[in-house]
């Protein structure tokens, strides 16, 4: 209404969301609703918005419109209480069932601290069930739901003396809600008044009492005596309407009081419009008239010759319209829908066709926009407008049911796709519109192969390219090559399913189609990273990417986000995948994308299983489980079912892993899906071998690679290799483990990484010995060792000492990936990073820290009050995702609660590095499990400078704790081992030149002299290329006398 920004009342929303209830109560035209939208705006908690009229006394009416608000944010939200409501058959003042529902499905379905608004409650005050209803929800309210109630009076039938007597309400009335001297000035100031003098400002305020829409209006009029007259009104708004019908409206003559009533269906006007509405020839001198005295009526200042009513006196001249002559206000809504469609204004042509009945009309409307809607993301919109059309209608127009079929089927509602399909299929041929049958058996093909019907999908594509011609519909062919490629592709047949997209990628070029050149190579781009074309597959990503994230459509830029995480992931970027499929994630979460949820969460637990963090990837998958069963991904369930039996073999669980590996194979030969059969054998093939059973292990792996080689997985196809040499070191086979070693080194030089060597752990590291021995190109055992122990510290030595609390029933463990750990189950349920964080931080400083001082470490880019909203909604998080009782508030300052066993790893590491400051064997076990607590760099996820300097700090003490060790282990001759932990220095500081030493005199002492001096070159161009200098002379003479045949007894 004002177009300022409050602060001082925004920052007072945010400072006090903690409380049950925010009571906002003054007359109309203070600026309440204002607020509130700038509140909502402003806020990072989702907010539920319900704003009453006076057909919200029935509490029927009341009840279906408070679960719609609550829905759009939270849309499994109701069912129960709706399902209630409709058979219910008692008293109206029988409300106590619907209480007791709603707070049930608060605390059901809602799982994020949220505010609901209730916004012109006084629309209900007199309702004696409503107002009962709404008390016995503030009575009980969760502690994650707050409400913040707007109203002309006070809500008596309300008891808010409970609330204020629990401390439980604050609120704002007249006198904080009251506009300001400063902030009248500012207002009128937006408006292009600034003569006023500050004396004059000042008398305004005070006799005006901060009423700011009076002022607004009187501001509008520019007469000379206005303002007194309008400031001697009581407030509220229908006074003020009353004085615009009784001192402006009725003053002006007949024909000008007609046409204000009349152009108000515009929002804004020109002469040459409002002519052609109102079928006269004087506009221009009207609006002229109007403007010049000043009757809430302005030209634009961008535009000239076009004006627009202040938005309160257009209101009140579209409801005197619609109450006093309904249908001169369609007859005019229908006029006004044609000229916007012939300025081509669609959306207000469909909206006004929509209010006039003309829903023929709005059909027409709807079909020439759709397309261009669609591609930017509005399925909303579109969604919307098709289902406020009668059926009668909409089954004459099966372009318009097309449409709505590719809504539903963004939506993933497939079912509810094929009832718009078959009626449209058979309506396009009927009419013998090769064209239309096209397109839509392109968008069946397309549902098909989401129900993992792939061989229907296929023939509705050939079907597509047999019978419409290219020239004339180049957008189905585009499509069917495309969706051909990608089951072919998921059908085992990676050659052809290329060959297809590529063809779809040639023709959307050629005819300029950049939307789906842009999902053809996302799907590409996944094909060729399949087959081993790393680069080549990032550029086509990449490409994708770059389209949707300038388009803004979340669910295509989720799917792709999906496929860089992959390729990050495969390459040993495990930062970078993880930062992709978070974000693919939260999109695919934002838009209720359940299989694009299902993905992410897989790929995630993939990610979190090749780092050696089990727990966490079961997690995961069992999760990505439940959603894909949710939406019937019976294919997606196989995969995960086939990533579970394998973690089960990493954990040793041989009867869980050959269980579930069962189930998985048997429903992949049931629907014969090449790729998880052979995924499956590969496990089993693993599995077999850890159990000494060779003979099983080689059937099973040359399956599994005959498979995977005919489906292209070449990553895949190096894992068989790496067990299949694993077998050939079994048997003693030395020219079998050169030959499967080499293999493994062409994939790894045609991948670009060892990851997936890497990620098998200790299982590999028998082979590092035959990759030296052999001297195999592309693989460099070294590194891969160094790349194991930094991700399977346990490889190094089996620790024999440890410095942790028993049976602690939380564990926050900031070394390793930022896991926390309650009562023994991983914790993953924070909905955000900062509650995650948060509870890092209270272990930071177990004497508790003051609300004032979290807020400000945690969000130092925000204002005190934002931050203060902020810490209560996260504080909520973190206290759901743990238990209520773990953080405490006492005296001011919220901490862990002492009485609850925690263990936080920093703690033990630091301990563990006091302790292993000797040269003794307690020093070194100490520096040993010091070493192995270590897995990860302190909280990787958060970027706040207090977590910054931690890590910094445990990173200095890691690089020292590593050189001790190593130093230490050289004068033991453990010199490999030694080797490996200088190599980890360097992971974490390539310019720490004590660490290349270490590993020139390691491989000195190791016979590899020409090893020695590639790392004194390395470390030459490291510091060189960085720093612009050149080695320490320390490191100089050290490659000196190895160069001479002279080593020093120790690397120091």
């Amino acid at each position: 209404m004002t177009l300022l920004r409050r602060e001082r009342l925004v920052s007072f929303m945010h400072s006090n969301i903690n409380h049950k209830l925010i009571m906002v109560s003054a007359g109309a035209g203070y600026g309440k609703t204002s607020l509130l939208v700038d509140y909502a705006h402003d806020a990072d908690l989702p907010v539920c918005w319900y704003s009453l009229d006076s057909a919200d006394n029935q509490v029927s009416t009341f009840i279906q419109y408070l679960v719609a608000s609550i829905r759009r944010r939270f849309p499994g939200f109701g069912q129960k209480v709706l399902s209630a409501l409709a058979d219910f058959s008692g008293p109206a003042e029988d409300i106590e069932p619907f209480v007791r529902l709603l707070l049930d499905e608060i605390q059901q379905s809602v799982d994020d601290y949220f505010v609901l608004i209730l916004d012109d409650f006084h629309e209900v005050l007199e309702s004696e069930p409503v107002n009962a209803l709404v008390d016995g929800l503030l009575r009980y309210l969760p502690e994650h739901c707050h409400m913040i109630i707007a109203s002309r009076a006070i809500p008596r039938r309300l008891t808010l003396t409970r609330l204020a007597a629990r401390e439980e309400i604050v609120g704002l009335g007249v006198r904080q809600l009251k506009f300001t001297r400063d902030e009248i000035s500012q207002v009128l100031a937006l408006r292009g008044m600034t003569e006023m003098t500050d004396e004059q400002l000042d008398a305004l305020a005070l006799r005006s009492e901060g009423w700011i829409t009076a002022i607004l209006l009187a501001a509008q009029t520019r007469w000379t005596d206005t303002i007194r007259s309008i400031l001697e009104l009581s407030g509220t708004l229908d006074n003020v309407f009353g004085y615009l019908a009784r001192e402006v409206l009725t003053a002006q003559p007949q024909h000008v009081q007609s046409f204000l009533l009349g152009s108000s269906v515009l929002q804004e006007m020109s002469p040459p419009l409002c002519d052609a509405l109102l079928q006269i020839d004087d506009s221009a001198q009207i609006l002229r008239s109007l403007s010049e005295q000043g009757l809430f009526t302005s030209e634009i200042s961008n535009a000239s010759g076009w004006y627009q009513y202040h938005q309160l006196f257009r209101e009140f001249l579209l409801t005197r319209l619609e109450e006093e002559m309904p249908a001169l206000y369609r007859d005019l809504c229908l006029r006004e829908a044609r000229l916007m469609a012939n300025q081509g204004h669609w959306a207000w042509a469909i909206d006004g066709y929509i209010a006039a009945g003309a829903f023929e009309d709005a059909a027409g409307a709807i079909e020439i926009i759709a397309q261009d809607y669609f591609d930017a993301g509005q399925g909303a919109a579109i969604k919307e407008w098709i289902d406020s059309l009668p059926p009668h209608v909409l089954d004459e127009h099966p372009r318009l049911m097309l449409f709505r079929a590719r809504v539903s089927t963004e939506l993933g509602e497939y079912a509810e796709a094929e009832q718009m399909l078959e009626p449209a299929y058979r309506l396009y041929v009927e009419r013998g519109s090769e064209i239309g049958a096209a397109r839509v058996l392109i968008q069946w093909a397309i549902v098909q192969r989401l129900q993992e019907r792939y061989q229907d999908a296929v023939d509705s594509c050939h079907t597509v390219l047999r019978t419409a011609s290219e020239g004339d519909d180049p957008s189905s062919h585009i499509k069917a090559y495309q969706n051909l490629g990608i089951c072919y592709q998921i059908l085992g047949d990676a050659a052809r399913g290329q060959q297809e997209m590529r063809r779809a990628l040639e023709l959307a070029q050629a005819y300029g189609d950049t939307l789906n050149a842009a999902f053809i190579a996302h799907d590409l781009g996944n094909s060729l990273y399949i087959e081993g074309a790393v680069e080549e597959a990032r550029r086509y990503l990449h490409q994708a990417l770059l389209h949707w994230r300038k388009v803004g459509n979340p669910g295509d830029l989720a799917m792709t986000l999906q496929g860089l995480g992959v390729i990050h992931h495969h390459q040993g970027e495990y930062a970078e995948a993880q930062n992709r499929y978070e974000e693919s994630l939260e999109r695919a979460r934002n838009i209720q994308d359940r299989r694009l949820e299902a993905y992410a969460l897989l790929n995630m637990g993939d990610l979190h299983r090749d780092q050696g963090h089990l727990d966490q990837a079961l997690s995961l998958y069992q999760e990505a489980f439940d959603v894909a069963s949710s939406v019937g991904q019976s294919g997606l369930m196989i995969y995960i079912l086939a990533a579970q039996g394998d973690v089960h073999r990493l954990q040793r669980d041989v009867a869980l892993s050959r269980q579930t590996l069962t189930e998985a194979l048997d429903q992949s030969e049931r629907q014969g899906l090449e790729e998880p059969i052979g995924l499956c054998h590969l496990a089993f093939g693993a599995l077999a071998l850890q159990e000494s059973d060779l003979t099983s292990a080689r059937k099973h792996l040359e399956t599994a690679q005959s498979l995977l080689e005919r489906v292209g997985m070449e990553r895949d196809i190096g894992r068989v290799h790496l067990q299949m040499a694993l077998l050939a070191l079994c048997q003693g086979d030395r020219e079998a483990i050169r030959a499967h070693l080499s293999r493994i080194g062409e994939i790894a030089a045609e991948l670009g990484t060892e990851q997936f060597i890497i990620a098998e752990g200790a299982g590999a590291i028998p082979l590092l010995e035959s990759i030296s021995e052999f001297r195999i190109a592309g693989l460099d055992a070294t590194r891969i060792r160094a790349q194991i122990e930094g991700l399977f510290p346990s490889v190094v030595v089996e620790p024999q000492l440890r410095v942790v609390r028993p049976n602690a029933e939380l564990e926050l463990l900031g070394l390793d990936g930022g896991q926390v750990i309650y009562q023994g189950r991983v914790v993953r349920e924070f909905e955000s990073s900062v509650a995650r964080t948060m509870a890092f931080l209270l272990a930071e400083h177990p004497a508790g820290l003051p609300k004032e001082r979290i807020a400000d470490l945690l969000w130092q880019d925000v204002s005190q009050a934002r931050a203060e909203s902020l810490f209560h909604s996260t504080m909520y998080r973190l206290r759901k995702a743990l238990d209520k009782r773990v953080i405490i508030l006492e005296g001011g300052v919220y901490r862990l609660n002492p009485r609850i066993v925690h263990r936080y790893d920093v703690q033990d590491f630091e301990s563990l590095i006091r302790l292993g400051q000797g040269s003794d064997p307690a020093a070194h076990l100490a520096r040993m499990n010091a070493i192995d607590l270590y897995r990860t760099d302190y909280l990787e996820f958060c970027d706040s400078p207090w977590c910054y300097d931690i890590r910094q700090a445990l990173q200095h003490d890691m690089i020292q704790i590593l050189t001790r060790e190593a130093e230490y282990l050289c004068s033991r001759s453990q010199i490999q081992q030694a080797e490996t932990l200088y190599l980890r220095v360097l992971a974490l500081d390539e310019f720490d030149e004590r660490a290349h030493r270490g590993v020139m005199w390691c491989r000195a002492k190791l016979g590899d002299p020409s090893g020695a001096a590639r790392q004194y070159r390395e470390c030459t161009r490291i510091i060189a290329d960085e720093m612009g200098l050149s080695p320490h002379p320390d490191t100089t003479t050290l490659y000196t006398l190895i160069h001479g045949g002279q080593l020093p007894a120790s690397p120091r």
